[in-house]
C-alpha cells in the first residue's frame, strides 16, 4: 500500500481528534510474514490500513497497538514465528521460522481546550494551556476578550450572547475537548455546563463553589442527564488545594489538577531534603 494513503489515514484521524497508531517492521531474522518496512495503521476505534501478515498475527498486533494508543505510548515489540520460545519475543503461534521487531508509532492530536470566560481566572488559565501545549480557543461576552485573546495568542476568539454561546458550543466542541467554565455568572455557568455535557467533550471543569456545584449537579440530575456521565466527565469545584488565593494561583492549581488527570499521577511533592537530612544524620551516629 502507498505511503501517502497511510499519512492521508493518520492526519483523518488526527482531524477527527481520535488517536492513531503506525506499526512498522523495523528489523527481521529468519522468514517472517513481511519484510522491513512494511506498514500498517491502526485507529483508536480499532479500523485498519495496510497489513503486516495477516491472520493471528495481525490480530496480536492490533490488539498491541490499541494497548499502545490508550496508553499514549509508543513501543517496540518483538514476534516469534519460530514455533518456539524466543527471549523477549511474543509467540505468534505460526512457524514461519523468523522473528519480527514492530515499532507500534502512537500519534496523539493536539489537545483542544474551550476557555469560556476570559476574566480574572480565565486569562492567566488561557496563557498557562497554551503553554502546555493546547489549542486554546475561548468564548466570553465581553467585546473586550478579542483584544485579550490577540494579547495572549489564542487560537480563536468568539464573542456573543450567553445563548450564542451555548449554541457555539454545541457546534465547535468535539472529541477529546476539555471544556473550562470560568464565566462566573451562574446562569450562564449552568447553561454552558449543560451545553457542553451534550457534545463529546472529554472533560467540563467549573469553576465554583460547593453551594454552586450542589446545585448545578442536582439540576443537571432532574433534567434527566446520566449521573453515570455526570461523574465521569464534569470536574468541579476545580483546581488541587495548594492554598490558592489570587486568580493565577487558582489558574495554575486548575492547571496542575488536568496534569493530575492526564498523567494518571498521585499528587505528592518531590522534595527529599527532608528525607536526605535524616539519613545523613542517622549514618553519623
Amino acid at each position: 500500500m502507498e505511503d501517502v494513503i497511510l499519512v492521508s489515514t493518520i492526519m483523518d484521524y488526527l482531524k477527527k481528534g481520535m488517536k492513531v497508531a503506525l506499526c512498522e517492521v523495523v528489523h527481521k531474522e529468519g522468514s517472517a510474514p513481511r519484510d522491513v518496512g512494511a506498514k500498517m495503521v491502526v485507529g483508536e476505534d480499532g479500523f485498519k490500513v495496510g497489513t503486516i501478515g495477516g491472520g493471528s498475527f495481525e490480530s496480536e498486533l492490533v490488539s498491541d497497538a490499541l494497548k499502545a494508543i490508550a496508553e499514549g505510548k509508543s513501543k517496540l515489540v518483538k514476534y516469534s514465528f519460530t514455533g518456539k520460545p524466543v527471549e523477549g519475543a511474543k509467540d505468534t503461534g505460526l512457524m514461519c521460522g523468523g522473528v519480527l521487531w514492530v515499532f507500534i508509532d502512537v500519534f496523539m492530536p493536539t489537545q483542544r481546550a474551550l476557555v469560556i470566560g476570559l476574566g480574572n481566572v480565565g486569562r492567566p488559565l488561557s496563557y498557562i494551556l497554551k503553554l502546555m501545549g493546547f489549542e486554546v480557543h475561548a468564548l466570553d461576552t465581553d467585546k473586550e476578550a478579542e483584544k485579550i485573546a490577540r494579547d495572549l495568542g489564542l487560537s480563536s476568539i468568539f464573542v456573543g450572547a450567553i445563548e450564542e454561546i451555548a449554541t457555539r458550543i454545541r457546534e465547535t466542541v468535539g472529541r477529546g475537548d476539555h471544556v473550562f467554565v470560568v464565566y462566573g455568572d451562574v446562569h450562564a455557568d449552568y447553561v454552558f455546563v449543560k451545553e457542553s455535557l451534550k457534545t463529546e467533550a472529554s472533560t467540563i471543569w467549573l469553576l465554583g463553589s460547593r453551594r454552586k456545584v450542589t446545585e448545578f449537579v442536582r439540576k443537571l440530575i432532574l433534567e434527566g442527564f446520566s449521573s453515570e456521565d455526570i461523574v465521569k466527565r464534569l470536574r468541579a469545584p476545580i483546581g488541587i488545594d495548594i492554598g490558592a488565593d489570587t486568580p493565577e494561583e487558582v489558574a495554575i492549581s486548575i492547571a496542575a489538577e488536568l496534569v493530575v488527570l492526564r498523567r494518571g499521577a498521585n499528587v505528592k511533592s518531590l522534595n527529599i531534603v527532608p528525607q536526605l537530612v535524616a539519613e545523613l544524620q542517622r549514618s553519623n551516629t
